[in-house]
């Protein structure tokens, strides 16, 4: 659910919650009202599938508003749900002529769907939908008793609303998700970029007691480029960024020749990596080795606000690196607010 990666890292996400949640209980509302009609469902059955599609739209419409947000696979039982539910009741209603153009109320459901899943599942919906529609309409066509004219003009008016509408809406809503997809990462490495990283790092973090953090900047940067050109530049960003990219590590482009790497290891696991990711970043087949200098910082609490734990980590780190360029380069050094570790400074590459 990608759209709602990113509509929580811009703190909607809670709104459109408790919006889905009113939406279902109006459904629940306007079931209820069904049975104040001139014509009630009549049988037993047809009474007792409305009064559980009243009371199940209560209930999913209050778990909404109290949260938290579904997982993907609940996401999805929701909507199998909610198209099978509304079906139901409309079959269950007293005249399905009466009923025929609130099939209109799937494409409420169709709309949640496109946000918040793939166009595979719309697809399924919208499968659906023309089911009930076509199903409905038939048997309005079956009856000579009811209005087949009436019946197309309400066919006519559903058809752009639940069908054409929503394709439209489709293609516009797989550019929304490209370009939220594009706001998180860096264009040229395919790296997270700082905003990425922020949205990123809760998920990331989970479970996790410890939290570490790596600055790395490409040393002498700036002669790479006057040697070979930016395009010779872009390759050396593009090919550390595929060096960097490991297992149990988060990655982000945060500068120009700038990275960050978070890792949830402990304080000297977290000095070992960086040493590692030092010396790995380092080969003298490349056309222009590279080196670079490290920093390294690490909190003993991953737990919490993870933002804002790593943003204190990556002022810390980013002195440290620094510091190792002050030293020459080509080395770490670790930041420790209570100097529990001094700092560490790394052999050159080829020493």
């Amino acid at each position: 659910m990608r759209m709602g990666k990113y509509f929580q890292a811009r703190g909607v996400l809670t709104a459109y919650r408790i919006g889905v949640g009113f939406n279902c209980i109006f459904f629940g509302l306007a079931g209820l009202t069904a049975f104040l009609t001139a014509v009630p469902p009549s049988s037993v059955v047809s009474r007792t599938v409305l009064v559980s599609a009243v009371i199940s739209s209560f209930v999913v419409g209050a778990l909404w508003v109290r949260g938290p947000w579904p997982s993907e696979r609940i996401s999805t039982l929701f909507v199998i749900y909610a198209d099978i539910g509304t079906t139901m009741a409309l079959l269950s209603y007293g005249s399905i002529q009466m009923s025929f153009p609130v099939c209109v109320l799937l494409a409420a459901t169709g709309l949640y769907v496109q946000v918040f899943h793939s166009p595979k599942l719309l697809m399924a919906h919208l499968l659906w939908s023309a089911v009930t529609v076509a199903g409905m309409f038939l048997l309005i066509l079956a009856s000579p008793t009811l209005d087949h004219g009436l019946a197309w003009s309400h066919l006519i008016m559903l058809l752009p609303v639940m069908f054409t509408t929503p394709v439209f809406l489709q293609s516009i809503l797989l550019n929304l998700r490209v370009d939220a997809d594009d706001a998180m990462l860096d264009p040229l490495t395919g790296l997270h970029n700082r905003r990425g990283l922020d949205e990123a790092l809760p998920r990331f973090l989970r479970g996790r007691s410890e939290v570490s953090v790596l600055v790395i900047d490409v040393d002498r940067f700036k002669s790479i480029n006057d040697r070979f050109g930016h395009e010779g530049g872009d390759l050396a960003l593009t090919l550390i960024a595929r060096r960097l990219l490991v297992d149990e590590v988060l990655v982000a482009r945060t500068g120009g020749e700038e990275f960050a790497v978070v890792t949830t290891v402990s304080a000297e696991q977290a000095i070992s990596v960086a040493e590692w990711m030092r010396t790995r970043l380092h080969s003298p087949q490349d056309s222009c080795p590279l080196t670079v200098s490290v920093g390294v910082a690490h909190s003993a609490s991953g737990e919490g606000d993870g933002v804002c734990t790593v943003t204190n980590l990556l002022r810390q780190a980013d002195w440290a690196m620094y510091e190792a360029k002050r030293l020459g380069g080509n080395q770490v050094v670790v930041a420790d607010p209570v100097a529990a570790y001094p700092p560490v400074r790394a052999g050159r590459t080829g020493d």
